[in-house]
């Protein structure tokens, strides 16, 4: 009897696992054996495969998942989702049961060592990378390294590679956020190849062409001075300090121009990495000479005002009016080239906003879950309106809601965001709250001027130079509930201020990543107590309910 009973729970259980193959055949057949290819391959990125290997057709996928000789290695993958979804299935069904709503994460971009881009290469640009744009805090930018989308291609299929992938996060989630949002209005987009994310342009883009620049007056000498580089000879002499040295040289990467001291760089040389690469051996310097004349030459490949992203159509380069060829124009060029740029910019909006508008016109109505968008730092004029027409909350980081145009940059009235809003204390980039409050004391101070003194209060508390604790915690938590945003959402850490026996000793390892950073603290926090702690602890408890009371008041 007990063996019948468990060859009945052995087949009920088989019969459920092929169920589960068959219903997401649509991934899980390509993922499997990508995950097979990886192991033979001791999870070498997949450029380093063979090209047999590489460029597998749908069909030569379907024969590898059903091949005899490799079932169990294949078969083995799709198990290990199989209990996954058991798992997290199981998990999100008790919290729904909770009257919890669930929020997954919802990357924009992917590796280029990942299941989909071997998969599906047609739906991404692989020629090129995105990242972030240049500003004060990273005066290079940001190089993330992944390729971008295709978006015309995405489009032409109506977008089912975004609608798989989010009917998948539904069978979890109740909640997503779209990580980057300003990315599907336009992606800051560069070469592969390129070291740094100065070369970029805006992708989508409305370009100035070469007839346009002719009709204002610019000569093709002109165009080719604002858009290529023009490095005197007299720049590599003196590292060297030979004349004749300093042209073989110059040789190795760049073209004379005529018998002008002046070079352009060669049609070869197509990013900065491939300057970076430059071997001057031959020429018995120092590796450290050496290494100054590739950084010049570095310095140089950027020394333009316009970049030509095809050919005749050009964007202008990020930092143009500090470059060489700008300086040098007249100031009636300068003007009539500033006004061409701003009319191009213009039209660029008109392209980001249709773009966005295509894309979640197809995707958010097919999710059934709720939006949530990461729209931090760059700004977009068009991009709060689609928002908010497609019913998308913002995220609203507290500390960064400011009129930074005023003096003292006063905090924004927490009634006056958007109702579409997330509204939080901290996020994963950023340190925690009881860091902000302890290291950026004028920060604080600013927020307890808005939000911690009584308005007939003659006196101020200053509480602000106060080191933080569980006091302090709750008062801005309970501050920051009265906000108007629908959703008041702190991290795990920024609740758990709320009791003095869950901080860490040194207030630097609470936080979770540091941006533009690669180092074995990032993405290592784990929580100070186990889930039964928590439950134990009545301090934390009533004061979270007490703040959540708080908010439901305000926002029902």
């Amino acid at each position: 009897m007990t063996v019948n009973s468990d060859k009945k729970t052995i087949d009920k259980y088989l019969k459920d696992f092929y169920a589960f193959i068959e219903k997401n055949a649509t991934w899980l057949n390509s993922y499997c054996v990508y995950k097979t290819l990886k192991d033979k391959y001791h999870q070498a990125g997949c450029k380093n495969w063979f090209n047999a290997d590489l460029n597998l057709s749908k069909d030569q996928i379907i024969e590898r998942w059903i091949d005899q000789t490799q079932v169990f290695d294949v078969r083995f993958y799709a198990w290990e989702q199989y209990i996954a979804h058991l798992q997290f299935s199981e998990a999100a069904q008790k919290i729904r049961e909770m009257g919890i709503t669930l929020k997954g994460d919802l990357p924009i971009l992917l590796n280029e060592d990942s299941c989909d881009v071997w998969h599906t290469p047609e739906l991404f640009n692989m020629k090129f990378r995105a990242g972030s744009p240049p500003d004060k805090d990273n005066p290079t930018g940001q190089n993330w390294g992944f390729p971008v989308y295709d978006w015309k291609a995405q489009k032409e299929n109506g977008y089912a590679w975004w609608k798989l992938r989010l009917s998948e996060t539904k069978k979890y989630f109740d909640a997503f956020r779209l990580d980057h949002i300003p990315g599907f209005f336009r992606f800051w987009a560069f070469k592969d190849g390129e070291l740094t994310a100065e070369m970029g342009a805006t992708v989508p883009y409305s370009a100035i062409t070469t007839a346009t620049l002719l009709n204002n007056g610019f000569s093709t000498e002109r165009i080719r001075w604002l858009s290529e580089p023009h490095i005197p000879t007299e720049d590599i002499f003196r590292l060297t300090g030979n004349v004749n040295q300093s042209i073989e040289i110059l040789s190795v990467a760049c073209d004379r121009i005529g018998r002008e001291q002046l070079w352009n760089f060669k049609s070869c040389i197509k990013t900065s990495g491939d300057i970076k690469k430059l071997d001057f051996s031959n020429f018995d310097l120092d590796e450290e000479i050496q290494e100054e004349i590739r950084e010049k030459l570095l310095g140089w490949w950027k020394n333009r005002v316009l970049i030509e992203v095809k050919k005749g159509n050009f964007l202008p380069y990020h930092n143009y009016k500090f470059s060489s060829a700008w300086n040098s124009l007249t100031e009636e060029e300068k003007e009539t080239l500033s006004e061409l740029l701003d009319a191009n910019e213009k039209k660029q909006e008109k392209q980001w906003r249709a773009q966005a508008e295509s894309i979640f016109s197809e995707i958010i109505p097919s999710s059934g879950m709720t939006a949530c968008g990461e729209d931090l730092g760059i700004k977009i004029d068009c991009m709060g309106d689609v928002m908010k027409k497609f019913g998308i909350l913002g995220l609203k980081v507290v500390r960064w809601c400011r009129d930074w145009r005023k003096e003292n940059s006063p905090f924004e009235d927490l009634q006056s965001y958007s109702k579409l809003s997330l509204v939080t204390t901290s996020v994963h980039d950023s340190s925690t709250l009881r860091q902000w409050w302890n290291e950026e004391k004028t920060s604080a101070k600013e927020f307890e001027r808005a939000f911690l003194i009584p308005k007939d209060s003659a006196e101020t508390p200053r509480i602000y130079e106060e080191k933080f604790n569980p006091q302090i915690a709750e008062k801005v938590l309970s501050a920051i509930a009265h906000t108007s945003g629908a959703w008041f959402v702190p991290p795990i850490q920024d609740w758990l201020y709320l009791d003095e026996n869950f901080y860490a000793e040194n207030a630097k390892t609470e936080r979770i990543n540091i941006p533009g950073t690669v180092s074995d603290f990032n993405w290592t926090w784990r929580m100070p107590a186990n889930v039964d702690e928590l439950k134990n602890s009545k301090i934390l408890k009533e004061k979270i309910k007490k703040i959540s009371k708080i908010h439901d008041s305000v926002v029902q």
